[in-house]
């Protein structure tokens, strides 16, 4: 299994036949626009830095409602919530997806969450392999309490999105509010890869993509 980072909260995973692309943004973000061809693309919301699947080449699936979809080898539960604590008065709703794919590595991509989440989202990410996480604040959680959602869930990788850059346009936190807290920090270059029965032996192992 292979994950790639394109910028904010945009990733790539491929999986025997599957390539997931999540959260694509269009050229304001800062961010260089992936030139891949994805099969299926997940939208958390219909915000510009988390929509713009027009940019990506090739025919797709787009997910982009809550609910349950199945596509053989790859299933993709869309969980409901919201862009702020206010149950989306103030930026809207947010989805989680939850995703397993054909190898059964389970893997969640947690969008722009700007709140605790509750205790039946909590059971429903039960077992998560990955996870995917705001941590930057401002318009979504911050790195304590993304922090306080992982060590809950205890993943076996981490993945950190939607933080402070050098290409990013507006004002996030830092990066290293969130990995200080955390003993196991990888930084890669390009593609990270990991064998299902590998990843499985990691206690919350951060994975940093340097670009």
């Amino acid at each position: 299994m292979k994950f790639w980072w394109f910028g904010h909260s945009s990733f790539a995973i491929e999986d025997d036949g599957v390539f997931l692309v999540t959260d694509p943004f269009d050229k304001s973000v800062g961010y260089p626009i992936p030139n891949v061809k994805p099969t299926h693309v997940t939208e958390s919301h219909q915000h510009f830095d988390h929509n713009a699947h027009n940019l990506l080449r090739g025919n797709f699936e787009v997910i982009k409602e809550p609910g349950t979809y199945n596509f053989g080898t790859l299933q993709i539960e869309g969980i409901p919530s919201y862009h702020d604590e206010e149950k989306g008065a103030k930026r809207g709703p947010n989805i989680i997806f939850k995703m397993k794919f054909p190898s059964s590595m389970t893997v969640a991509h947690f969008g722009d969450l700007g709140h605790m989440i509750d205790e039946n989202t909590f059971k429903k990410l039960e077992n998560i392999d990955a996870v995917m996480i705001p941590v930057g604040g401002v318009f979504t959680i911050d790195a304590k309490r993304a922090t306080e959602i992982v060590n809950r869930l205890k993943p076996h990788l981490i993945f950190p999105m939607h933080y402070m850059t050098k290409y990013v346009s507006f004002e996030l936190g830092k990066l290293e509010n969130f990995t200080s807290s955390f003993k196991d920090v990888l930084n890669v270059k390009g593609a990270f890869e990991v064998k299902l029965e590998d990843m499985r032996k990691f206690d919350r192992k951060v994975v940093i993509f340097e670009m």
